[in-house]
């Protein structure tokens, strides 16, 4: 069916399926139900995050080498969500460290915070990727003296006093804690199975999901044979990371990239999906390994990064590597179009200059503090909405969110596997070719994507063009942005 323009909240009216008829919906209903009520509670519950946070430390520890497991500590809260950082680090612009400049790294005069960080024993190294080099640096202690969290946090608020860019090294997860007891739960797939790719005259969008990777689909025991997520590529979601060598139960956030990718796949199944690993299968990532897959995304060529995951900061400052990786991404922007006015004349920017589009969650922290790097100016957030296309109290708020759309009781593609107790009461074991529902605003973001991406080919317009008109048809919400309906929740 035709896109809607008007702002009925429904662009895509009678396109995607529903209730399956013999699915037992009452049981699953009543499942969802108790998983996103849990979701809302667990802000007023610091012991149960702070136990789960214990877990997910303890899981990480024996055996594993430094750098192959992202370590992390806990600032915590009573209301609200505790703040994961990186084990004993920090991060400071270049700049701000020895007057170093992005364009050439080179020192330039002025006051630094280099004579100060020498002077309490921190050392700067180079962050993980060549195109944050000088933009970004990484704090740690001399001769490996440990400081707690706190002292860290002390630190950078001491930085930011005197004028510095610094802060904590950030956490960037999937919401293993968020989501809690909010697992997955089995359904039954969509009938009658994958969707013809809508005829258009536009060319497949490239969309790349950060997230877990996907599941390994070359491996006998993960291969689909129902014709889903056939042609997406990507890094592999290993998904029993933990504890080291494994315990045969999937890992926490285990197939979390998976099911991104078959959301997007639903709604947009002409696009050209690749997955790019930057959180591990227990749900933790590093702002710094996020800002740099992103940035290895778009340098393949990607027009969409969906990234279904976020963190809030300490201070509520966005993240330092995730704002330098916007940055790098509007520079290659800005050198692709010079070199295409170069290669063709009349190019026209209004039409035909590059435009990376970048979604992110929102969040389940259900209040009005930003989550990043939902909160950036240049990135579409998504909120998360009840099936009745309510607000979510699970879900992330604010004059910062874009739109929203249904995150409660989404259906997708997952993995083949045993649940582990530790996220489900009543763990369930996945088997060939395996559908899910999910709660969060993770799986709220994906199905903008694919609507993006979907408008991009069907009509040819830029992606510019098709994110207002997709905008302009949704109903205006109070801090939950432009609510669009687009696949059903549960």
């Amino acid at each position: 069916m035709p896109f809607n323009p008007q702002n009925t909240g429904v662009p895509f009216p009678g396109d995607y399926p529903g209730r399956s008829e013999h699915q037992r919906w009452e049981e699953l209903e009543a499942r969802v139900q108790r998983d996103v009520i849990d979701l809302a509670r667990r802000r007023y519950e610091p012991a149960v995050r702070h136990e789960m946070l214990r877990l997910l430390s303890q899981r990480r520890q024996p055996g594993r080498p430094a750098d192959d497991v992202t370590q992390f500590d806990v600032l915590p809260k009573r209301v609200g969500f505790d703040t994961l950082l990186k084990r004993g680090e920090l991060l400071i612009t270049g700049q701000s460290y020895d007057g170093r400049r992005a364009d050439d790294g080179e020192p330039h005069p002025g006051p630094t915070a280099k004579r100060y960080l020498d002077a309490i024993g921190m050392e700067a190294s180079e962050v993980d990727c060549a195109e944050l080099h000088g933009r970004v640096l990484r704090l740690t202690p001399r001769h490996g003296h440990h400081l707690d969290p706190q002292e860290l946090a002390d630190i950078a608020r001491v930085l930011r006093t005197r004028g510095f860019t610094a802060s904590l090294s950030n956490i960037t997860p999937t919401a293993p804690v968020t989501k809690g007891k909010g697992a997955p739960e089995p359904a039954d797939p969509p009938s009658p199975g994958p969707p013809e790719p809508d005829d258009g005259p536009g060319e497949p969008t490239r969309v790349a999901i950060i997230d877990t990777g996907i599941a390994d689909l070359h491996d006998p025991g993960q291969r689909r044979t129902d014709g889903w997520l056939q042609g997406i590529r990507g890094d592999t979601d290993p998904l029993d990371q933990f504890p080291p060598g494994g315990d045969g139960l999937l890992d926490l956030a285990a197939g979390h990239g998976t099911f991104v990718a078959g959301i997007v796949q639903q709604v947009a199944p002409r696009a050209q999906v690749t997955i790019y690993r930057a959180v591990d299968s227990d749900g933790i990532a590093s702002e710094v390994r996020v800002a740099c897959e992103m940035i290895r995304a778009v340098k393949d060529g990607n027009q969409i990064l969906n990234l279904s995951l976020g963190c809030q900061t300490r201070d509520d400052l966005p993240p330092i590597a995730i704002h330098a990786a916007l940055q790098v991404i509007r520079e290659m922007e800005r050198a692709e179009d010079e070199r295409a006015k170069g290669d063709r004349e009349g190019h026209d920017c209004r039409t035909e200059c590059r435009n990376v589009l970048i979604v992110a969650a929102a969040g389940n922290f259900g209040d009005t503090r930003p989550c990043w790097p939902a909160a950036f100016r240049r990135v579409v957030s998504v909120a998360g909405l009840a099936p009745d296309m309510l607000p979510s109290q699970w879900s992330s708020r604010g004059f910062w969110v874009d739109c929203s759309t249904i995150g409660q009781g989404v259906r997708s593609t997952y993995v083949t596997g045993r649940e582990s107790p530790l996220v489900d009461p009543e763990p369930h074991v996945f088997g060939k070719d395996a559908w899910a529902v999910w709660s969060g605003t993770s799986f709220a973001a994906p199905q903008i994507t694919g609507a993006l991406a979907r408008l991009h080919e069907q009509y040819d317009m830029p992606l510019g063009e098709a994110l207002r008109r997709l905008l302009a048809a949704g109903r205006p919400i109070p801090d939950f942005g432009r609510a669009l309906t687009i696949l059903p929740g549960i």
